[in-house]
């Protein structure tokens, strides 16, 4: 079956229903935007391919044989439920409504939400999403969240009554700008950190620091923890901090890409970072399991992100 759904292409069966309708190539060249030697040929490789004619041909007009006739029917009945099956599914969509609340962190939401967003909006018309763009912990059931994406490590503890489903794998890196790194030196080994600016990303909610995954504990302490600048609550800051030649940041790899590609960044230790993984999952309380509107969003989402 799958063999022979290869060689019988779709697109050869809809140039045959055309022609089967008005029985002249001319007319379904002329519909198609095709010429109606490409339509000869088109029908011819049909017919090879199913081993009988469709149509009988003189010099003056083409005709559906009988066979023709027979094929044009079943072909119309199955093309009709392909169109029908597409609506279905569509009116599906359009039914999902309601909205969700839905609480992301900000380098997240920029770089893997946002570039499928317009397009899962226009798949489901109808639900409407209230995206909370923070990197503090929600309380579920207090702010009544109905969804929200974190980072969840070995050590993190979840409330019992919430679902973890995970989404993407990340990995971090440590950054410069070139301007700083000439003016300031190459780093190649952790201990040299010492002699550098390192800019630090932390939660004011509480007062929590990024643990850079680069570091050993003593390293950070001496160093990163009392580092001039601190930024809080905003990674994006520290990386545009980073561009303005303000010093070394970590970021996650999957948000500086084109900043690489630009040179308007480079990384350094990056082989002190290879072993450290960072694991963005979705979360939302059990009784939400059965929800249709948060099935969609969990599974396009993740069959976008996690690929």
């Amino acid at each position: 079956m799958k063999k022979q759904f290869k060689t019988m292409h779709i697109a050869s069966l809809e140039l045959f229903l055309v022609a089967a309708e008005n029985e002249n190539f001319s007319v379904t060249a002329q519909y198609l935007n095709i010429t109606p030697a490409a339509v000869s040929r088109s029908i011819k490789r049909l017919e090879e391919r199913i081993g009988f004619d469709l149509f009988s041909r003189s010099t003056r007009q083409v005709k559906l044989t009988q066979e023709g006739r027979i094929y044009y029917k079943k072909c119309s009945e199955i093309f009709d439920m392909l169109i029908n099956a597409g609506h279905s599914i569509k009116n599906e969509k359009n039914a999902i409504g309601g909205r969700l609340k839905i609480s992301v962190p900000e380098t997240f939401f920029n770089y893997k939400i946002s570039p499928y967003l317009a397009n899962f909006s226009e798949e489901y018309p109808n639900l409407k999403l209230d995206f909370h763009v923070t990197n503090r912990n929600i309380d579920f059931v207090a702010e009544e969240y109905d969804l929200s994406v974190r980072l969840v490590q070995e050590n993190t503890k979840l409330e019992a009554f919430l679902i973890k489903k995970r989404l993407f794998i990340a990995t971090t890196g440590l950054y410069a700008s070139p301007n700083y790194l000439a003016k300031n030196g190459m780093i190649v080994c952790p201990d040299e950190l010492i002699n550098h600016k390192c800019i630090n990303f932390s939660s004011s909610q509480n007062n929590k620091r990024f643990q850079w995954a680069a570091l050993n504990k003593n390293i950070y302490k001496d160093n990163i923890e009392n580092s001039q600048i601190q930024i809080f609550d905003s990674i994006q800051a520290t990386k545009f901090l980073a561009l303005n030649d303000g010093g070394i940041v970590q970021l996650f790899s999957f948000s500086v890409q084109e900043e690489l590609k630009r040179k308007e960044l480079v990384e350094i230790l990056s082989e002190y970072n290879k072993e450290h993984t960072w694991e963005f999952c979705f979360l939302y309380p059990s009784t939400y399991k059965n929800s249709t509107k948060l099935k969609v969003f969990i599974e396009y989402f993740t069959n976008k992100i996690s690929r």
